[in-house]
């Protein structure tokens, strides 16, 4: 009895562990079920989707990844997600455990919530909130519209103003661009007819150019290098005439360093899966980065220092008055520290030109002006491809600046924002269209709303595409019925492309003629979204047209960009903050 007793033993414990497993894995198997749907997306419903994405926990985010590193940007793919979806409004689903984001490929739409339907409806992304203050808490740019919004953007408002672009900026922009034409002469003397790359130096010269024009002095990284270049002779061995000459590089300043250590991580983290997670552990973990802030942090320190003694005791200050404003600003730093101290005195309160608020402000401007550069080179490689535009710009230079071509001068920054330039306003403006400078637009719901006759729930993240329908491809059909009663309301304030030749570079688009034969630049003619729109638009707008404007009427009359080989140019994209082609050569003929 006791043998038959063990031996049921030994059959019942094998039983019970094969029990005991199955109930495991049971457990596991259907806890697993249930994870994986509380993590997949959860569609809003009524709004069109892409199905097979729902049914991935990373939704549509390895589609653009995928996209992305096939085509060398991500926001492609929503342009051709509309067409596949064929809907002017979808969502996608970004982020695990996140809300769906939705799109609008329709631009009369996407107007009409930047420009009308603002504050009540629509705000600030809470997504580009969280991104930007990694880096600059105290900038205006993320801050939902408020009374901390408007204090913010109200010490920085007079940095925009006529008097103060035309008297003050203007000058700085023109010093420094002539820098950059300085190194330009020197490359061409020494690459005889060759091309050679030029996104580093138009990178540099924005950088000059903002960090002048905002803090009133020279980082000294254009001067390295024609100091180093202009020492040589000449290469004893050329290159073939249509291959690349490259040229030595010169150590550049730490501050520059600093700034584009900070400049090109916040570029990295924008194209991340977690980019606000991303963020804060680059600026904060990585000691490099910290070094860079700190410096960044003490070289604006010093500045505002000085700017404070400067204007300590002057009580006399009437900023209408351009002479003087002439007199006593010479940067945007000065202005803001200027301004906070006749604040204060106003006020009855201590000055704080050392605040928080005012170093986030100043670095920010310089952070976001840098991406001026990628307009340009966009433009200068349209003005390269299109030898007639390049043409019929550079006639249209001599005959409204005739003064400095009579004179042999160099136009003024003065004679080049006063002269009537309608066709350079054209090649601009056509160059931020066909560079897809900002490919999307985005602002935040901050109610339930309807867009396009679909309910779009409060703090829901709203993306508008400046790269598909309606821009480079004929737009989607809507209902007109569907539309916001502001948007039927506006229906001939922006017009619409012609279907035929949508994406081909053509200045002419942005012209009209009058009953006299006078031709001027119409800003309406259609889509015009690169700065955003409404309260919330670009704050910086004017500050970098006009730079755009300085620089390149300066290049064009003091070069001829030659035709380059067909290797060197590639239009293909790199993405990031701004959307910038991934080479850029010119072959320079000085005039």
């Amino acid at each position: 009895m006791a043998a038959l007793s063990a031996l049921g033993r030994l059959l019942t414990v094998p039983t019970l562990s094969f029990q005991f497993l199955g109930l495991l894995t049971a457990f596991f198997l259907i806890s697993g079920y249930l994870i994986r749907l509380a993590l997949l997306p959860r569609p809003i419903p009524g709004i069109p989707y892409k199905k097979s994405c729902a049914k991935k926990i990373a939704g549509n985010g390895f589609e653009m990844l995928a996209w992305k590193q096939k085509h060398g940007e991500m926001f492609g793919y929503l342009s051709q997600l509309a067409l596949e979806l064929n809907a002017p409004i979808f969502q996608i689903f970004v982020h695990p455990l996140g809300k769906p984001w939705v799109v609008i490929a329709d631009n009369r739409e996407s107007n009409d919530i930047m420009a009308r339907r603002t504050s009540r409806d629509f705000d600030r992304s809470i997504f580009l909130g969280d991104l930007m203050s990694s880096l600059s808490p105290e900038f205006h740019f993320h801050m939902p519209t408020g009374e901390r919004w408007k204090s913010h953007r109200k010490l920085v408002s007079d940095t925009m103003s006529p008097a103060f672009l035309s008297v003050v900026a203007g000058p700085q922009m023109w010093k420094s661009s002539m820098k950059a034409i300085e190194l330009w002469q020197t490359k061409a003397r020494l690459a005889e007819g060759r091309p050679f790359a030029i996104i580093e130096d138009l990178r540099k010269a924005a950088y000059e150019i903002i960090w002048t024009t905002t803090m009133g002095f020279e980082t000294g990284v254009m001067k390295a290098q024609s100091d180093l270049l202009s020492s040589l002779p000449k290469f004893e061995k050329l290159p073939h005439k249509d291959q690349e000459i490259v040229f030595p590089v010169a150590t550049d300043p730490p501050i520059f360093k600093a700034g584009m250590a900070l400049n090109d991580t916040l570029q990295d983290g924008i194209q991340s899966l977690v980019p606000t997670l991303y963020l804060f552990l680059a600026y904060n973990a990585v000691p490099s980065l910290r070094a860079a802030r700190n410096l960044r942090n003490r070289m604006i320190e010093s500045e505002i220092k000085k700017a404070v003694e400067r204007f300590a005791n002057k009580t006399d200050l009437e900023w209408e008055d351009s002479s003087n404003m002439r007199r006593y600003m010479k940067s945007a730093m000065d202005m803001v520290i200027a301004r906070e101290l006749q604040y204060a005195r106003k006020e009855g309160r201590t000055p704080e030109p050392l605040s928080r608020i005012i170093q986030d402000e100043l670095f920010s401007f310089m952070l976001a002006g840098n991406e001026v550069y990628t307009v340009i080179l966009w433009t200068l490689k349209f003005l390269t491809a299109h030898q007639d535009v390049q043409t019929r710009l550079r006639e249209e230079l001599h005959v409204q600046l005739k003064q400095a071509l009579d004179t042999g001068a160099t136009p003024s920054s003065s004679e080049i924002i006063a002269a009537k330039l309608p066709y350079l306003d054209a090649v601009m403006e056509e160059s931020l269209r066909c560079g897809e400078i900002t490919q999307t637009n985005i602002r935040t719901s901050q109610r339930d709303v309807v867009i396009l006759g679909h309910h779009v729930p409060k703090h829901t993240e709203v993306l508008m595409l400046n790269n598909g329908p309606g821009v480079f491809l004929p737009p989607l059909d809507v209902d007109e019925s569907l539309r916001s009663e502001t948007s039927r309301g506006a229906v001939e304030k922006v017009g619409e492309w012609e279907s035929k030749g949508m994406r081909n570079f053509d200045p002419n688009r942005w012209l009209v003629s009058d009953d006299q034969g006078q031709i001027s630049f119409n800003p309406s003619a259609g889509a015009r979204h690169s700065f955003g729109a409404g309260p919330r638009g670009c704050f910086g707008r004017k500050w970098a047209m006009l730079e755009v404007r300085i620089m390149v009427s300066l290049i064009i009359w003091k070069f001829r960009l030659e035709e380059i080989p067909a290797a060197l140019a590639s239009f293909k994209p790199k993405p990031g903050l701004a959307h910038r082609p991934e080479m850029a050569y010119v072959r320079l003929n000085a005039l």
